[in-house]
């Protein structure tokens, strides 16, 4: 044992593999963050048949800016993931891109901070009170030519009163 090596969390994290090492790691921490959105998708899904009022409790849970946080990073993973993923498939079929890896990696990372900009902004800023939600004027005029949809009618009574004030139950 005298020629073993003791390695730690921070002599890991030096490893100087520089964007490469880390495009690898976030590529697999997205992938496996993307698989288990979709397995408690599945799940919470299948409640609404099984369990109505287990998937009520969920509806109610996602109006939480916890929930709301959670929804921007899995739109950043699968978005990252497919970025990223492309930038390894033209690399793998065009072999001379190699010489610019670091430079494909970069201009990677600028399509997804550009393509998450209005993304986190659609996303965020009506939790702040900067923007309203997305579809709360399309689900007004809808609810005004069609008064009695279930979307518009809450507990029986017309949902005018809430939908004025711009909250939507979809």
């Amino acid at each position: 044992m005298a020629n073993a090596r003791r390695t730690s969390l921070g002599n890991s994290l030096r490893y100087r593999g520089r964007e490469g090492m880390w495009t690898w790691i976030l590529h697999r921490l997205t992938g496996l963050g993307i698989l288990l959105f979709l397995l408690i998708h599945v799940v919470e899904t299948a409640t609404v048949i099984y369990f109505p009022d287990v998937y009520d409790k969920f509806l109610v849970g996602y109006k939480t800016g916890l929930f709301r946080f959670a929804e921007l990073v899995i739109f950043f993973s699968v978005l990252y993931h497919a970025v990223n993923g492309t930038r390894i498939i033209v690399q793998d079929f065009r072999p001379l891109v190699m010489q610019r890896q670091r430079q494909l990696v970069w201009a990677s990372a600028v399509v997804v901070v550009l393509a998450m900009l209005p993304v986190t902004w659609m996303m965020m800023a009506p939790m702040f009170g900067l923007a309203q939600e997305p579809g709360v004027e399309r689900h007004r005029q809808r609810c005004a030519e069609f008064p009695d949809a279930p979307a518009c009618v809450e507990d029986g009574h017309s949902a005018g009163t809430s939908i004025a004030a711009g909250e939507v139950s979809l």
